[in-house]
């Protein structure tokens, strides 16, 4: 219920002339591009791009973009952080409208990632125009986006965090249920949902195979409910996989020991920090208790 409301906001949002935006036009390849003033180039970039991350993710999915799609970018921060109310997100899809939205601020310096955030949001309409809203798990559908477009998503945090991992050591993941209907609201939960469902897409592929994500995919564009999607194609109840994988990444990496060995050198930075300054602190001690002898 929280996924609905947040996206009828976005909607209503979209009913509300923009503030004093001024906008220009581009069509190409069953897509119309409607970006701030000043962002010709790269909405002209994106526009020839297009034909290929249609492909990319087609072969990801295996469905077919058949459908023509709006993308509107936004070049300045405030203006679009009225549209989500969040400083979180940098770009989104409503599938209702066929539209993305992009915050091109947070992309100018790093045309890969925006590359990748189009696939991302391309991949959102795309598996809502073949799936139903109840048979596409709210963690799934964000898992699979991220791993068509090689782990990049729409929320603005840094890449390098641990939160999944910590989660495994301290025994603070999410259970699947709990995200299936809407992510939650908590910022690190929010993080942490994202990242479950990415390693959860991951360890499908890496346990059954590509051809196995396709399998569910076809499964649930056919009308099936996500359970019955995953079992007739993978022979396995969810609940035993989410068991599995909560194993399986466990052993492999996500323990003490292994958070450890990623961190040694940061670990032994800050001992060797703090040694040096403990040093300095005795060293300073010492000298003016020298000095007080001396003057006795």
């Amino acid at each position: 219920m929280k996924v609905i409301i947040f996206i009828f906001s976005l909607i209503v949002s979209f009913s509300i002339p923009a503030h004093a935006v001024e906008f220009e036009i581009i069509k190409t390849h069953d897509v119309t591009i409607k970006y701030e003033k000043g962002l010709s180039g790269v909405s002209n970039e994106i526009g020839s791009l297009i034909p290929s991350l249609k492909e990319e993710t087609e072969k990801r999915i295996g469905l077919p973009i058949n459908f023509s799609f709006d993308i509107i970018i936004y070049r300045d921060r405030k203006t679009f952080r009225r549209l989500v109310n969040s400083d979180m997100i940098a770009a989104f899809a409503i599938p209702g409208q066929d539209l993305i939205v992009l915050d091109y601020s947070q992309f100018r310096h790093d045309p890969l990632t925006l590359k990748l955030i189009v696939m991302h949001e391309m991949c959102h309409l795309l598996l809502h125009k073949n799936i139903a809203w109840n048979n596409l798990p709210r963690w799934f559908d964000e898992g699979l986006s991220q791993w068509v477009s090689s782990g990049i998503n729409e929320i603005v945090y840094p890449r390098s965090t641990d939160v999944l991992k910590m989660a495994f050591i301290s025994g603070t993941l999410l259970p699947f249920s709990t995200i299936s209907e809407a992510l939650p609201p908590d910022t690190a939960d929010l993080i942490l949902s994202y990242e479950q469902g990415r390693s959860m897409v991951d360890y499908i592929e890496q346990r059954y195979g590509m051809d196995s994500i396709k399998g569910i995919i076809s499964r649930l564009s056919s009308g099936a409910g996500f359970h019955d999607a995953v079992n007739d194609e993978l022979g396995a109840d969810f609940t035993e996989i989410e068991k599995k994988w909560r194993r399986d990444k466990g052993k492999q990496q996500y323990t003490w020991f292994a958070y450890i060995s990623d961190h040694i050198y940061l670990i032994l930075f800050f001992i060797s920090a703090f040694l040096t300054i403990y040093g300095f602190i005795r060293l300073r001690k010492r000298m003016r208790d020298y000095q007080d002898e001396e003057i006795l």
